[in-house]
């Protein structure tokens, strides 16, 4: 063994910036920092040389190479001094297409309708974008549990970007979904939440005395309780509970101690007249979060419950305070302004500063009435200013920063303050430069995707310009231009005595947005009324075209999940993150330090269940979303127009449109309306009862009116009845004075002055007390009338034709779509019929189309639910490792419909149906293994060398002696698979489907002939539809027979079976 050590000696030091494309290499002398030309430089990745250079009289090069993960420089000075610098580069900020996925809500409940909008472009850089390219996409939506629901197709547009909407199943379950959007070998991700909820029927607000609270000061406000209306809730009995979490400041992250319960005095509460419950929680004694949970009830079945947070602070902000720059020059008079932030008793009468260098202070009177103080400040440093008023409490406060001789940052660190926080293209930006020490030379930088811009401290580049202000004070003025937007990185890199220091600061430049107005002919509507809405799409105050997508959704909504669509100002153009990495050759230690380059997989998503259950509200229609529309353009005037109608309940709707221009700039409006009735309606009441019933029919009056006479006219069967009413305010049941007796449409009618206020009507339905039963005859239909003999009690009657093979197929497809059991046999009964229906209709966008893949989706997923531990099934849900049949047969019918909705999955996934086979193989019954192999062999699943053990245990097994025995000759609806799956006529059946499977894998059987004949005999000769099919996939035939055997099928037959018959026919 032998080791090499290599010691690199020089004055000069290497200070990199690499970018994806580029590297920049400053050379400076390791005492003084002053810049050192004409060092060789080699750019490589360990392996070989990608560029060279020299660098020139500012001591920079620019290498123009495309950047690895990992990278070297060696440099060699002028003095034959050697350095070494690794450096490391990733993609920050990548520019690419942008997919803007949203949907009309945050929330759902299972089985509703959910509208997807894709809004997209092609970014080239921060600012410049193109459309996106006209392309076809899939859209798949994820459930909580990870699993894949449905795929659909979606097309996307290079200027309407795309739409498509989706059904929720309706056994659906609680918590988070995520919408994946594969579009030209990319993947886009959204999300939603479906939870059982019923939406709130009072709305909790909190009102804080104060903005802000200092430690050491009760908080206290107010929680305000109301009804979607605007009307207060009354006397309602309100619990509080409040948690503590102390804050604390570390390295600048906010850190937050555990949650500790607060002792309450008068924690129950009830509300007053106004709706209004006071609120007076105890001081903490250091900064805090105050969790304030609120659960309230008026009477009703469900509590509301919310979560408020209070910032327990060090002082208040009744005021602000500011300055036309957050620096000066020391000895220079800097006006400070103040004004109030709300009305307040409260008044600054004195104003105080705090130089934090030395902490030396001073306080000054505020003019009387005034708006402004002077102040000037013979030191440089940073200073606190703080307003307090004649108590000694603190108004207001800022923070400035003063320039000077002396005036000096932190050992190894610059400070930059910027003037401003936020520019507008064409100002100047001015940066307050300091350093821990005199400094003659540094490298300032421009940097964002690269090093956009370079200068020397002592020699100046012409995008920007510089003064010295003192021994360690620099400030340096740049013209802002468009092309900062939205922000680029303003950088200072100095080396000094065998020590290098650089800092960063944010210049953050406005972005031009689309100003969208929305805008009702009014601002309240009864349910059922045109609501006539109006776009307006502005920039810079001028009108522009635009592309608008619009929603108008139940603000209820909101109140239990807030938007989660991210603003699409903030979407398409955010801060972008600096993507120039900065090292230095003073950091090289060796050449193993850097971290594994080789990906890894990111860890499973953890999902909880969260559930809301909260009181129905008085409404009439189930309605969240009242209006949507995806695509809308704006004309030359900006101006856009749409129309709906007022749902059928009362509640505050948010109308919220986004949109984008013919060149990419975006923008989001809202607005607010209200759907309100004096007087509204609805029943109290089933709507089905069973013959001797005698209903107590009842409804709802809910009245914003107090002691108001009105008439409620109910009509029933031809019979009308008046009753003169007085209304309280609020909510008044009302019992019906009819006698019902049979079905029949009940209508109601409130009149008040004559006029008609509200009204409603509802079919009640009378039912027979006996246990219906489901009969099935065939009709031989002749010329003229045809006499159909019904029993007495008959109802739901359905005709079907069964005159052709289509015909006999439809109606053995509706008989088991319709099966009413729900165990994981008949869902997976249900499924194989549902995917033929859906392979066979012509238009997959039709209503009858959309109607098959909801069924689908229902059962596909109610069979997900009935799963067990590893995806495997068992009988009447026990406890255990799954039944192998029972198990193949599920994943086959999910397979089936997974190839009706388009769901991918990959190979291996559907190869875990073999796994419990493998294992229960020798326990199973010769059927039963048979059908699971055919299963396999249709799902395209490698079971070559699985045949041909079956084949040798049928070979095994030879013939039983006896003839056809009683089980053979049984009932034609009892159930070969489930029933008798290991006698004669079930070993014969699995013999033939065995020889089919064989003959399509081109294996041999090890069978013997005379057996595989007498085991085709017995089940030609059979009276099992199952058996039929098997010998008619095995020798062939024609659309004749196979009508036959579907002929043959029966509601009393096994669902297993004849969804296998129909599948094979």
């Amino acid at each position: 063994y032998r080791a090499t050590t290599v010691v690199f000696v020089s004055d000069t030091v290497a200070l990199s910036k690499v970018s994806g494309k580029e590297l920049l290499v400053w050379t400076a002398g390791k005492k003084q920092g002053e810049a050192k030309p004409g060092s060789e430089i080699l750019w490589t990745d360990g392996l070989g040389v990608m560029t060279r250079g020299v660098t020139d009289d500012s001591g920079t090069l620019q290498l123009q190479h495309i950047s690895p993960e990992r990278s070297y420089i060696l440099g060699k000075d002028a003095e034959g001094g050697v350095f070494v610098s690794e450096n490391f580069f990733y993609e920050s900020e990548i520019y690419n297409t942008r997919l803007y996925i949203f949907t009309d809500r945050p929330l759902y409940r299972a089985g509703d309708r959910v509208d997807v909008k894709v809004m997209g472009r092609e970014f080239h850089d921060p600012l410049h974008s193109s459309p996106i390219v006209s392309a076809p996409a899939k859209l798949s939506v994820l459930d909580a549990n990870g699993s894949l629901l449905q795929t659909v197709n979606v097309t996307l547009d290079a200027r309407n970007g795309g739409q498509e909407s989706f059904r929720l199943p309706e056994n659906a379950v609680a918590g988070g979904y995520e919408l994946r959007l594969a579009y030209r070998k990319q993947v886009y991700s959204s999300s939603f939440r479906v939870a059982n909820y019923i939406k709130p029927h009072f709305e909790i607000g909190l009102a804080l005395d104060k903005k802000e609270f200092k430690t050491g000061e009760a908080v206290s406000g107010k929680l305000q309780l109301l009804y979607p209306d605007g009307e207060p809730v009354k006397d309602a009995r309100v619990q509080l509970s409040l948690r503590a979490q102390q804050l604390s400041m570390v390295g600048n992250d906010l850190r937050y101690a555990g949650r500790f319960p607060v002792s309450l005095e008068g924690s129950e509460t009830v509300s007053d007249d106004n709706g209004h419950v006071a609120l007076n929680l105890p001081a903490a004694d250091k900064p805090s979060r105050y969790l304030l949970t609120v659960s309230a009830s008026d009477g009703a079945a469900y509590r509301v419950t919310t979560t408020k947070e209070i910032l327990i602070e060090r002082g208040l902000a009744h005021y602000s305070l500011s300055t036309a720059a957050q620096y000066s020059n020391s000895g220079e008079s800097v006006v400070f302004r103040y004004a109030a932030l709300e009305s307040s008793k409260q008044v600054p009468v004195t104003y105080e500063w705090l130089r934090l260098e030395d902490r030396t202070s001073h306080s000054g009177e505020l003019p009387s009435g005034g708006k402004s103080f002077t102040v000037n400040f013979s030191k440089p440093g940073n200073y606190n200013l703080t307003l307090r008023d004649e108590d000694g409490l603190i108004l207001a406060g800022l923070s400035h920063a003063v320039s000077g001789k002396g005036s000096t940052a932190h050992t190894g660190t610059v400070d930059i303050v910027a003037d401003k926080t936020l520019y507008q293209p064409g100002e100047t930006a001015k940066m307050l430069i300091t350093f821990p020490e005199p400094i003659d030379e540094a490298l300032l930088t421009l940097e964002r995707d690269r090093v956009e811009q370079q200068s020397l401290l002592s020699h100046p580049a012409n995008w920007l310009t510089l003064q010295r202000l003192n021994d360690t004070q620099y400030e340096a003025r740049v013209p802002v231009s468009n092309s900062f937007a939205p922000n680029i990185t303003f950088s200072v890199l100095y080396t000094r005595n065998g020590q290098y220091s650089f800092q960063n600061a944010g210049i953050k430049v406005a972005v031009p947005q689309l100003d969208i107005r929305v805008k009702t002919d009014k601002t309240h509507y009864q349910p059922g009324e045109l609501v006539n809405v109006e776009l307006t799409s502005l920039l810079k105050g001028k009108p522009v075209s635009a592309q608008l997508t619009v929603g108008v959704v139940d603000e209820m909504i909101y109140a239990l999940q807030p938007e989660i669509a991210p603003n699409i100002g903030k979407f398409f153009y955010p801060l972008g993150r600096n993507n120039v990495r900065t090292s230095s050759s003073l950091s090289f230690i060796s050449y193993d330090q850097a971290l594994s380059s080789e990906p890894v997989a990111p860890g499973a998503t953890n999902r909880s269940e969260r559930r809301v259950k909260m009181l129905e509200r008085p409404r009439r229609e189930e309605v969240d979303t009242a209006a949507w529309i995806p695509s809308l353009t704006t004309d030359k005037q900006g101006k856009a127009y749409f129309t709906f109608l007022m749902p059928d309940s009362l509640t505050r709707w948010r109308i919220t449109a986004r949109g984008m221009s013919g060149d990419g700039l975006v923008g989001q409006g809202r607005a607010y309306l209200r759907s309100e009735k004096n007087l509204y309606m609805k029943w109290s009441m089933p709507t089905v009862y069973r013959m001797g019933d005698k209903p107590a029919a009842g409804l709802f009056i809910f009245s914003q009116q107090d002691n108001e006479p009105v008439a409620l006219v109910t009509k029933f069967a031809g019979a009308e009845m008046r009753q003169t009413l007085t209304l309280h305010k609020g909510a008044n049941y009302i019992s019906l004075t009819q006698n019902i007796q049979q079905s029949g449409l009940l209508s109601a009618e409130l009149q008040q002055n004559g006029q008609v206020q509200d009204s409603i009507s509802t079919k009640l339905s009378f039912v027979d007390n006996s246990w219906p039963v489901e009969q099935q005859k065939n009709v031989m239909l002749g010329g003229g009338d045809n006499a159909l003999m019904l029993p007495e009690q008959a109802s739901n009657i359905r005709l079907q034709s069964s005159e052709t093979p289509q015909e006999i197929f439809r109606n053995n497809l509706d008989a088991l779509v319709d099966e009413p059991w729900g165990g994981v046999i008949n869902t997976g009964s249900r499924l194989i019929p549902l995917s033929l229906a859906w392979r066979s209709l012509a238009d997959h966008q039709s209503a009858a189309a959309n109607d098959i893949r909801q069924m689908i989706q229902d059962n596909r997923l109610r069979l997900m639910q009935l799963a067990g531990p590893g995806a495997r099934f068992t009988w009447w849900g026990e406890d255990g490792n799954g039944d192998a049949f029972l198990t193949a047969w599920a994943w086959y019918a999910d397979w089936q419909a997974s190839q009706a909705l388009g769901v991918t999955q990959q190979p291996e996934y559907w190869q875990h149906m073999l796994d419990s086979y493998a294992e229960q193989t020798d326990n199973m019954p010769l059927l039963h293994r048979a059908l699971v192999l055919a299963w396999a062999q249709e799902m395209n699943l490698p079971c070559k060398t699985l045949l041909k053990g079956l084949d040798e245990a049928i070979a095994r097994r030879g013939t039983k002696t006896e003839d056809f025995s009683e089980e053979d000759t049984s009932d034609i609806n009892d159930s070969m698979i489930l029933d008798t799956p290991e006698s004669p006529l079930a070993d014969a059946v699995a013999n033939v489907l065995t020889m089919t499977l064989l003959k399509k894998a081109q294996l041999k059987s090890t069978v013997m002939p005379q057996i595989q004949q007498y085991a085709w005999d017995k089940a030609a000769n059979s009276n099992q539809p199952l058996a039929h099919t098997v010998v008619l996939l095995n020798s062939g035939g024609d659309a004749t027979q196979a009508a036959a055997i579907l002929s043959g099928l029966t509601a009393e037959q096994s669902t297993i079976e004849r969804a296998l018959a129909m599948n094979w026919l």
